[in-house]
């Protein structure tokens, strides 16, 4: 029988690895994203994981996950840090309050996937304008289907999770 501090060793080490094979996929991801530009840049699917690794307290997978989007943000050149702020945010005001409501349905990850890309580029837009900035977002068509493949893989997730 294994005692209790070998066996939270053993989960600590599992979760570091499972941090360390996502960033290690987000990175490869990310190089294949600039290549092909048809791939979308996976924040919806990144907030789905976020919800879950915040709601089970995985403070390892949780720390990855902002790893994963501050390297996005500098790979994007957009302002690094909002993305981790805009999903904190985004969990705490909209996403538990809601879950509160209405529990946990898989459909509503149809809700979460537009709601993540609405709040960041509402909050880079804002940025925008307060901060002096030139940029311009180009908010073309493509983030529709961005949107709609991320859904889409975000429900595969959820379904294989709940299979498990």
């Amino acid at each position: 029988m294994q005692t209790f501090s070998n066996l939270r060793r053993n989960s600590t080490l599992k979760e570091a690895l499972k941090a360390s094979l996502l960033l290690i996929c987000f990175y490869f991801y990310t190089c294949l994203s600039d290549i092909y530009l048809f791939l979308p840049p996976m924040i919806g699917f990144l907030f789905i994981l976020y919800m879950q690794a915040s709601r089970e307290n995985r403070w390892i997978f949780t720390f990855a996950i902002v790893l994963c989007l501050i390297f996005s943000e500098f790979d994007h050149d957009k302002t690094a840090g909002v993305l981790p702020i805009v999903f904190v945010v985004t969990n705490w005001l909209v996403i538990k309050k809601f879950r509160l409501l209405f529990e946990d349905n898989l459909l509503f990850v149809f809700v979460y996937v537009p709601l993540i890309y609405f709040a960041y580029f509402f909050t880079l837009y804002l940025l925008n304008i307060f901060g002096g900035n030139e940029d311009s977002l180009d908010l073309s068509s493509i983030f529709i289907s961005y949107i709609f493949y991320e859904a889409c893989l975000g429900i595969a997730y959820e379904k294989i999770k709940h299979q498990i």
